[in-house]
């Protein structure tokens, strides 16, 4: 019997397994849905769907460097325990390794590429869902193109996995220690979190809303009205200071501030991204 596209996708539907194990099951049961249904609660394939509504906020970021690109993901799971197994882990390293050979950094887009194994992204990640009986999310990816100009970095948190940072500078890459400043930059985003890079990447919504904060705080100090915007203005460069990467002291010697690092070692700063699990 011809085993139809429709028949797939209805088995995936009631079970919740990947494409192709429906198929053999379909076609071991020779098209019949509910034997095939059976055969998969047998091999412990289904059941997969029931789980994909469950909140995936545990899990870990994942890097990898190809002659193409750098590349960080993000890979969910509902438990620290399911995050800490070595099928979890591998998986993310493969995704990772994944979005550095194909500079496709869309989660979704990323799950139809195929992994050297020869199954799709999607396939494999069903596969690890299904076995450790968790819904498993790649959350977010992101790649840095390779570029003769540019000196890429990442920095992981190895103790837990959970945070992870890159940060791609433009120099000349052969200048001394530049190499070893984007290293020291991407390990200080990850513990100093900057949410921008500079002052003129703020929402001029998020500035205001500061303002407002620090002119109720200002009033509450007991200082006069006409005093306020001048001593809000002074304060905002505390709150630039905070978020801003290039404005923050540098973790490592705090005497300088990041803007000064990337001055000395005649580099400029391109872009970053910080990725803490379960985090927006």
């Amino acid at each position: 019997m011809q085993i139809t596209a429709q028949m797939v996708s209805q088995l995936r539907e009631q079970t919740g397994a990947g494409m192709m194990e429906c198929k053999k099951a379909l076609t071991e049961a020779e098209g019949d849905v509910d034997k095939a249904r059976d055969i998969l609660r047998a091999k412990g394939k289904a059941g997969a769907e029931k789980r994909s509504g469950r909140a995936a906020a545990e899990g870990v970021v994942a890097a990898a460097s190809t002659a193409k690109a750098h590349a960080m993901v993000e890979l969910n799971s509902e438990t620290d325990f399911v995050a800490r197994n070595d099928a979890f882990k591998n998986l993310a390293h493969e995704l990772a390794q994944l979005v550095a050979e194909t500079g496709q950094s869309d989660p979704n887009a990323l799950l139809d590429h195929k992994l050297p194994s020869g199954v799709s992204a999607r396939q494999a990640l069903e596969d690890v869902l299904t076995k450790l009986r968790e819904n498993i999310v790649l959350r977010r990816a992101v790649a840095y193109p390779v570029s003769d100009d540019t000196v890429v970095a990442n920095y992981i948190h190895t103790v837990t996995n959970k945070i992870g940072s890159m940060v791609a500078l433009k120099c000349n890459p052969s200048a001394p220690s530049v190499a070893e400043v984007a290293k020291d930059i991407a390990m200080h985003i990850a513990a100093s979190k900057p949410e921008y890079a500079r002052r003129e990447d703020v929402p001029a919504e998020a500035v205001e809303r500061e303002k407002e904060v620090l002119a109720e705080l200002t009033r509450n100090e007991g200082k006069p009205e006409a005093a306020i915007p001048k001593i809000v203005e002074g304060r905002l460069g505390k709150f630039y200071e905070r978020v801003c990467l290039v404005e923050q002291p540098f973790v490592r010697d705090p005497s300088k501030k990041i803007s000064q690092l990337l001055s000395e070692s005649g580099a400029t700063l391109v872009r970053f991204d910080l990725f803490v699990v379960g985090q927006e």
